[in-house]
This record gives C-alpha cells, sequence and structure tokens, in this order.
C-alpha cells in the first residue's frame, strides 16, 4: 500500500513500504527569509550601500497545514501529519564596503504539530517539541549599483548546512546550496526588488522534495518610515529522483507585507495564503519580526562634538532595514539626530529635509536628480537630460524647446518660430519659408499672383498659411504692414494700382483665415522702391514681391491688438 505526502493543494510524493518514518528528514519550511537590514521579508535587496554596517532581526513565521497524507486510491481518507509549525528565524549580517553583504540565518522550530495514526499500511507520527534547523550562510556581491532609473543588480548564493533536527522536519542530512540574481531600485516613494535562482538538494531517499528552480518580485509604497507592499515566491519543484513516484510541481505563496521604522529599530507584520503541489506549502502563513541596523563605517565619517545633533553624514541605510524603510543611523555615545523626514541624511546634511531622498552629493538627502537640474526624477520627463520647468507636463525636466517644435533651443536656429528640421545647422528648426527677423516677416519664396491681376495663385496658398502661423506664435506683433511692389514695365499709375489691390488681395485672404484684422494693414509703392536693376528680366522678377513690415509691437499681446493708424517710423 502506497499513501500520498502533500501540502494543504494537492498530492506531490508517494510513500511506501518502511522508508515511510524516514521521510521526516525534509527541511518542510519553506519561508527563506532576506537577510537582516534588507528591504523585504522573503525577496532580498540588490544593493549594498553600507561600509560597516551590522545588522540583527529575529523573525517568527507561522504555517497551517504544510504537510498532509492520503490513500492513493482513496482520496477522500486523509490524515494531517503537520498541522501546525512555528520557526524563528534569528538573521545577523554585516554591509562592507558598499559591495558586498554576509549574511547568517539560524532557524529554530519552536513548535510544531499535527496527527499521528495511520493510514492504509503507513503509520506516522506527528512532530513535536522544538529542534534546531539547517544553518544558512549566505552572501551578496552587488555588480551594478542603481543610476536613476537604471536598477541595481547583484549575485547572491546561499548555502545550507545540517542542523539538529533532521528527523523532526526541521532539516536535512547533507548541505544544499542556491544561486541566484537579484535586481531592484529605490525611489522617493517607492521600492521593488526582483530574484530568480536555483536550489540543489543531493538526491536522497530520506527526504520528501529535490532541486527546484524559484523567482520572486516584491513592491511597496513608502510614507516616510511606514512602508506597505505585496511580495511573491514561486517554486518550481523538480522532485526526488529516488523516489520511485516523486511528482514534480509549482508552488507559490503570496504576502502582503508592512514595516515601520522607530530610529534604529523596525517592526514588521505580513501573511497571505500558499498555493500549489510542493511539501511544505501552508495553507496559510502569518509572520512577524524585529530588526536593528547602524552603519559605524559611516557614523565615523566625522567625529561627533556636544551638542552635535548630527551623527558621521547621515548615511542613507538600503531602503527598509528589514522594514522596507530608511533608518537614521545612530553610534553609541551620540545623541539622537533630527531627521524629519526619515531619509537617513539628517537634518543638518540634508539639503532637502522636508522630502525623502538619497545620500547622493552635491544635494545629499533630496529625491534622485540625476540630470542635476532640479526637477527631481519622478517629475521629469527626461530625467537623464538637464532642462527647465514647463506648465506643459510633457516637458517638464526637458530641455528648453520655447516655440514647441520638438527641436531644444540650443540647436534651434530659429527658437522662437515653429520649423523642421535640417541638416544645416544655420536652418535647423526654422520654418521653410517664413521667418521673424528684426522689424519683418521675411519670406523665402514670392507670393504669386495671376499676371496682371490681385488674384493670388494656390501656389501660394501654403507659403501665406506659413505666415499665419508665425503671427499666431508671435502675439507680440500688434500691426504688420502688407506691402506691394511691381516692377517698373508699365505705367506708374497702373503700376502703384496693382500693388495696392495686390498688397489687399493679401491682407484679406490672412484674414479668412484667421488673422485679427486689427493687425493688418496694406500698402502699394508700385515701382518706386525696387530692389534690383528693372531693365533685366531677374531684376525685375526681384522687384515683384510682397513684403510684410512689422510697424508696432505690445508687450500685451492680444490685448494690445488696436485699430487705427499707427505713427511713421
Amino acid at each position: 500500500m502506497c499513501v500520498l505526502a502533500h501540502a494543504a493543494a494537492g498530492a506531490v510524493v508517494t510513500l511506501c513500504g518502511s522508508k515511510a518514518a524516514a521521510q521526516e528528514s525534509t527541511a518542510l519550511d519553506r519561508f527563506d527569509p532576506a537577510p537582516a537590514g534588507d528591504a523585504f521579508f522573503s525577496v532580498p535587496s540588490a544593493s549594498v550601500p553600507g561600509k560597516l554596517a551590522p545588522g540583527a532581526a529575529a523573525l517568527l513565521s507561522y504555517a497551517r497545514d504544510p504537510l498532509s497524507l492520503r490513500r492513493q486510491s482513496d482520496e477522500g481518507d486523509e490524515l494531517t501529519w503537520v498541522s501546525r509549525q512555528v520557526v524563528l528565524h534569528v538573521l545577523v549580517s554585516m554591509e562592507l564596503f558598499e559591495r558586498v553583504k554576509l549574511d547568517l540565518d539560524v532557524p529554530v522550530t519552536v513548535e510544531q504539530g499535527g496527527t499521528s495514526g495511520t493510514l492504509g499500511t503507513q503509520t506516522v507520527t506527528a512532530p513535536s517539541g522544538a529542534q534546531a534547523g539547517d544553518l544558512r550562510v549566505g552572501g551578496r556581491v552587488a555588480l551594478l549599483g542603481q543610476d536613476g532609473a537604471v536598477p541595481a543588480a547583484a549575485l547572491r548564493m546561499s548555502v545550507w548546512l545540517p542542523g539538529g533536527g533532521a528527523r523532526a522536519f526541521s532539516g536535512t542530512e547533507s548541505a544544499r546550496f542556491a544561486p541566484a540574481l537579484v535586481v531592484g531600485g529605490e525611489y522617493p516613494r517607492w521600492l521593488w526588488s526582483a530574484t530568480f535562482g536555483g536550489r540543489f538538494v543531493p538526491a536522497s531517499e530520506e527526504s520528501l522534495t529535490g532541486g527546484e528552480t524559484f523567482g520572486g518580485v516584491a513592491a511597496a509604497l513608502r510614507l516616510g518610515g511606514f512602508q506597505i507592499g505585496p511580495e511573491l515566491m514561486v517554486a518550481g519543484v523538480a522532485g526526488n529522483p529516488l523516489q520511485e513516484r516523486a511528482r514534480s510541481g509549482v508552488s507559490a505563496e503570496g504576502w502582503l507585507g508592512a514595516r515601520v521604522a522607530l530610529g534604529p529599530v523596525t517592526l514588521g507584520l505580513g501573511g497571505g495564503p500558499g498555493f500549489g503541489r510542493t511539501p511544505g506549502t501552508p495553507a496559510f502563513r502569518l509572520f512577524g519580526g524585529i530588526s536593528v541596523a547602524a552603519d559605524l563605517g559611516r557614523s565615523r565619517e566625522r567625529t561627533p562634538v556636544a551638542g552635535d545633533a548630527g551623527e558621521g553624514d547621515g548615511a542613507r541605510r538600503d531602503a527598509a532595514k528589514a522594514v522596507g524603510a530608511k533608518v537614521p543611523e545612530r553610534a553609541v555615545g551620540v545623541a539622537p539626530v533630527s531627521d524629519q523626514d526619515g531619509d537617513g541624511v539628517v537634518d543638518a546634511d540634508d539639503a532637502c529635509p522636508a522630502l525623502v531622498g538619497v545620500d547622493r552629493p552635491p544635494r545629499r538627502g533630496c529625491p534622485p536628480d540625476q540630470d542635476g537640474d532640479r526637477i527631481v526624477d519622478a517629475d521629469d520627463r527626461c530625467p537623464a537630460e538637464a532642462g527647465v520647468a514647463s506648465t506643459n507636463a510633457e516637458r517638464h525636466g526637458c530641455p528648453a524647446d520655447t516655440d514647441g517644435d520638438g527641436i531644444v533651443d540650443a540647436r534651434d536656429a530659429c527658437p522662437s518660430e515653429r520649423g523642421e528640421a535640417t541638416q544645416d545647422p544655420q536652418t535647423h528648426g526654422c520654418p521653410r519659408a517664413v521667418r521673424v527677423e528684426g522689424s519683418q516677416i521675411v519670406l523665402l519664396q514670392q507670393v504669386n499672383f495671376a499676371t496682371g491681376k490681385a488674384e493670388i495663385l494656390k501656389e501660394s496658398f501654403d507659403l501665406l498659411q506659413q505666415v499665419v502661423r508665425a503671427l499666431e506664435e508671435h502675439p507680440e506683433i500688434a500691426r504688420v504692414a502688407v506691402d506691394g511692389h511691381t516692377d517698373g514695365r508699365g505705367s506708374e499709375k497702373a503700376n502703384l494700382d496693382l500693388s495696392r489691390r495686390r498688397a489687399l488681395s493679401v491682407v484679406q485672404w490672412l484674414i479668412e483665415h484667421g488673422v485679427d484684422a486689427r493687425r493688418l494693414e496694406s500698402r502699394g509703392f508700385g515701382p518706386r522702391r525696387p530692389l534690383a536693376d528693372n531693365t533685366t528680366d531677374a531684376g525685375r522678377a526681384k522687384n515683384r514681391r510682397v513684403e510684410f513690415q512689422i510697424r508696432r509691437r505690445t508687450a500685451e499681446g492680444a490685448a494690445g491688438w488696436r485699430d487705427g493708424p499707427v505713427d511713421e517710423d
């Protein structure tokens, strides 16, 4: 007769014959706490901010129904082998040189219980009493520090050494190890971390479980010294190859955790359900803990004096010190410091004492601002480029673009006029054919009319539309004189009349397309103001033109547009 050992969600391992009693050589508790001083309960942090930073924590975990048995032939016949397990984790850690973190976890099963009995031919005895667990020794090496939005990254290695509880679901009889990659980041109001790795376990007939791959992700909202957020750990278990009918499976635990910093001490509480088919995955888990951390390396950077409100330079701790909040360090014999925003930079050294920030020069204690434009990255639409404040939310913190043409002023040859990108630095960002220069709106093309008439040809409509756009972009231009000019052929009287009619035709077109009539007047000069020689075709073509002379500007914008004559210059 064979019996299935399973977690609350379903069977995973078949127990047969006399080996059933030996299956207690299993580290049943699947809760693997993050090192002391890290930001989350189980997902480790990627950064190592301490120079010489010890940390310590105690974490108590309660798991409900982590292991049951049922007869393989009768799924309704079930025995809860382990109905509860309470494990205390004593954690210590040390951060060194802002690069390496070493940690130790001493687990002790302080209370457990279940149901003893016989299921089919299998007789099992429920565990009880306190038992030492397998000692975990770990280390983490920072590979990349966080740079703005680019997260930090680290490699982590954990090794479990056999403890004294190999016969009471508290440990195993062989060592196991787990390499993992960790990435994460912290920002003024939130933080996150993720990990992925594998746990390698020697195959054994004495264990219910085998090797596995695992991953976890966590995120939290931070409000001063308070932090709250979810964590999720998932494991894919390969099963035990020495168990003839062992099954692989996937399990997960999801928790909601909260932490609060009280000076150098942090308190945390969390819990949530378990899902899956792996022994040790409980129906639900509750946990709570307390931790303390300090950075002795940073606290010694400045010698305290009597009445000094600081302690070193107010070192930034990793986003949380086991509770997720940045915690001001406290050295023995140094008076308590003032850090009103709780970011770990004392007010005396904090350039932004009312805002949660990071300990990064030149503006220590301010929220991250990687481009140094004094607009924090969280609000900066261009966090990697120094910019300016803008009422346009999409351009806030971006380099100045006065005319809004998408070409920043520093590279725009016409920063006050919307234009187009070109390869020529002299025209890059300038309008194609219309520019405001000094006292004129300059046209790089001619307004064309029907021969001898005031009718504007359609081919010039786009050019005049650019004039409309230029006037829209320059409300300070209060009056423009549209001047018509002709060449010298024909009578002066006829040419004066034609030039006046052409200028009026242009004014009428502009008014019909949205330009306020108060801003326009028309004048005709016939052949009286030639630009070139009227004896050549090229010269006459240059003299036939329409010009736009700016006669008055105003600082009042549209309020300064007025009817009536303008005094002659």
